[in-house]
């Protein structure tokens, strides 16, 4: 989704104050003569003098990244050959980081080797301080990363996270820096996630603590324009695009106003809003971002720095051309950036993944069976590679276990307060005692104070014993979020992998078809079951996670399943909806709607009803009543209050599990309704 790249580092190294100082005694030992050197003491003098050159190449290498990225190249170079040449270590890691994020994207091996020997060389040395240490990690979580070694990449992402959160890094404006790459990170690793509570809570987390470090940034106006990037980046992560977008034109024309705006982040800011509009299949209003971009890139003197970006945004205009319905030019396209994009090294993203499918989708509409399969085989190859589930479940532990980490954290400090109000409490209950023999009212002073002390204590434990029950929930919530993202998971994979397969096995019969001069008849037939066999499949994968309840919310989700099932039976299902759902994708919504589910299905398969009424009631507190009655021949007052048999069970325990109420009346030969009531307040522990 997200195109990104490292910021421009323009912070300038400061030399040693001991530099300083022997800069300062060769001045007085040149203009007064006054001191006679030794032969050792004019050698690290020179030495000295070596290492304040090679730090101002360093320098001036940072503040032409932007502008003149060979020239800085050259200056970081020359900064690194020097450095090697008087042993210069602290020069060889700081030149090395500047180095590998030059080459982030066009060469990830080189920007890797390089990142970790700069980091070898600060763990080695005592000047390596844990700020040296963050830029090295940053330039490998984002170098892992584009390679798809999620796992190395998320290690360094949240060693850095750990750090700041323990005070060990304090420059305010690289937290927002590296809090927006974990907001990009996570977005990017399950993106469409929408649905998942633990999913918003983790980059909501970011976004917060990234506008918590911009107010530590002494330009007001720098701090506040400088996390409108990563506003954007949320509401595009949760699927919410006329917000992205507003905030991400709103980051480009303030940055500019600043003079703040390098080229990548432009360029990727600009992918972005050009993304946003392809999800909404808009590639005209696509296009005209796309070609702001291509129109940066014609700068010759910056071909090569730009090489990754302007490959990739190839990628993203040949999606604009197939959502145009121009096959022809979209296969064109893909081929020639595939054969390109190998110049600058290796890459793993959704985009290149993406591309393949949108190769056989290409191939297919225009009839070449042959290639549309070769590439849905390659899509299918690298969708799973993509999608391992041990690599999201990994992820998903660390977050977790941060989450925790922080809670346990404020527990700690809950028991510290109890700890100090007890030691308080029996330095001033001596005191108190010597005192009360020589008055009756010191006593009762006493016993007054006592008392409040012990209530304070009391309500100490009980946060206490609250928060132990938040960490529970925690650990609760996580889990049935994991099942969740496994449902959608396992629908996925089920449409997209092994309906793929289908649909490739159906499209080599049709090639087949093709050349034989005689079709037998069971040929026919095998291509008519693998057809429905593909149904069958996306049929499946929609009961496991419906698709249109993650896009349009619950009203419009259950209104096309009861028109869905009436359209197969023979009880005529009227489905009405009043008020509206404030909030689209909630996680109690796929609850609700397999409640729902089931009691219009038990309708159909055991009322013999010719008439069924399923009624949602969206209140503005968020509250939703639903009633779910029909005509049919009712059942027994006893297994509706005991809520057995017809599956009921399972309805009685999916409402209980939201904290719900349900009410059943039937009588004999009239039908069965059942009313469901479910408020807003009891969402929060799902």
């Amino acid at each position: 989704m997200y195109l990104e790249k490292h910021d421009i580092d323009q912070t300038i190294l400061r030399r040693p104050g001991s530099l300083k100082i022997a800069v300062v005694i060769g001045m007085i030992i040149l203009i007064f003569g006054s001191l006679s050197p030794s032969f050792a003491q004019t050698n690290i003098l020179a030495k000295e003098a070596d290492t304040g050159v090679i730090l101002k190449l360093i320098n001036k290498g940072a503040t032409l990244t932007d502008k003149s990225p060979d020239e800085a190249l050259t200056y970081f170079n020359e900064a690194l050959k020097q450095s090697t040449k008087i042993g210069f270590n602290r020069g060889i890691a700081l030149a090395s980081i500047k180095i590998g994020k030059w080459y982030f994207g066009n060469d990830n091996n080189k920007s890797i080797q390089l990142g970790r020997a700069a980091l070898d060389n600060f763990e080695k040395h005592p000047w390596g301080t844990t700020e040296n240490k963050a830029e090295a990690h940053l330039l490998l979580a984002e170098s892992y990363d584009e390679k798809g070694q999620t796992d190395s990449s998320a290690y360094f992402y949240y060693l850095l996270g750990a750090e700041m959160d323990a005070g060990n890094i304090n420059d305010p404006e690289f937290a927002v820096v590296v809090f927006t790459k974990l907001t990009i990170f996570w977005v990017n690793l399950d993106y469409g996630s929408v649905s998942n509570k633990e999913y918003l809570k983790t980059i909501q987390r970011f976004v917060e603590k990234a506008n918590a470090a911009a107010k530590k940034i002494k330009d007001v106006d720098d701090g506040k324009t400088s996390v409108y990037f990563i506003q954007g980046a949320y509401y595009h992560g949760i699927q919410q695009f006329d917000s992205a977008r507003y905030y991400y034109l709103l980051y480009i024309s303030e940055r500019e106003r600043l003079k703040k705006l390098g080229t990548p982040r432009k360029i990727s800011t600009l992918f972005n809003i050009a993304d946003t509009y392809l999800r909404q299949n808009k590639p005209d209003d696509a296009m005209k971002y796309i070609a702001e971009i291509k129109e940066i890139g014609k700068d010759t003197s910056k071909s090569k720095y730009l090489a990754f970006y302007i490959t990739f945004i190839d990628f993203l205009t040949a999606k604009a051309l197939y959502q145009q319905k121009k096959y022809a030019e979209t296969i064109s396209l893909l081929n020639a950036t595939h054969e390109e994009l190998k110049k600058t090294g290796s890459h793993f993203r959704n985009e290149i993944v993406e591309a393949y499918k949108i190769s056989a989708d290409s191939y297919e509409a225009l009839g070449n069976y042959k290639k549309a399969l070769e590439h849905k085989n390659i899509y299918l190859k690298l969708y799973d590679s993509l999608t391992q589930k041990d690599k999201i479940d990994m992820i998903s532990r660390l977050e977790v276990r941060y989450g925790i980490a922080e809670k346990d954290k404020e527990l700690a400090l809950q028991k510290l307060t109890i700890s100090e109000v007890n030691n308080s409490n029996r330095n001033k209950n001596f005191m108190l005692v010597g005192f009360s023999v020589f008055a009756l009212l010191g006593t009762v002073i006493f016993s007054l104070w006592r008392n409040k002390t012990v209530s304070r204590q009391n309500l100490q434990e009980q946060k206490i014993s609250n928060l132990q029950q938040k960490i529970k929930i925690e650990r609760l919530n996580a889990s049935i979020a994991g099942e969740q993202k496994e449902r959608t998971r396992m629908a996925r994979e089920l449409h997209d992998g092994i309906g793929g397969l289908l649909s490739a096995a159906k499209m080599n019969f049709e090639s087949a078809k093709k050349k034989l001069p005689v079709v037998p008849g069971d040929f026919g037939d095998g291509i008519k079951l693998l057809e429905e066999a593909g149904t069958e499949l996306r049929q499946a994968a929609q009961n496991l996670m419906p698709e249109i309840l993650l896009q349009e919310g619950l009203s419009v989700a259950l209104a096309s399943y009861c028109e869905r099932l009436s359209s197969k039976s023979s009880t005529v299902i009227t489905f009405q909806s009043f008020g509206k759902q404030e909030k689209i994708g909630q996680p109690s919504d796929l609850t609700i709607y397999r409640i729902v589910q089931e009691l219009v299905h038990n309708i159909v398969k055991h009322a013999n009803a010719t008439a069924a009424l399923v009624q949602v009631n969206f209140h503005p507190d968020e509250s939703i009543n639903i009633t779910v009655e029909d005509n049919g021949a009712g059942m027994p007052q006893s297994m509706a209050v005991n809520t057995y048999g017809m599956g009921l069970k399972n309805i009685n325990d999916r409402v209980k599990e939201l904290n719900g109420k349900i009410d059943i009346q039937s009588e004999a030969g009239k039908g069965t309704g059942f009313y469901l009531e479910f408020q807003p307040d009891n969402f929060e522990t799902i």
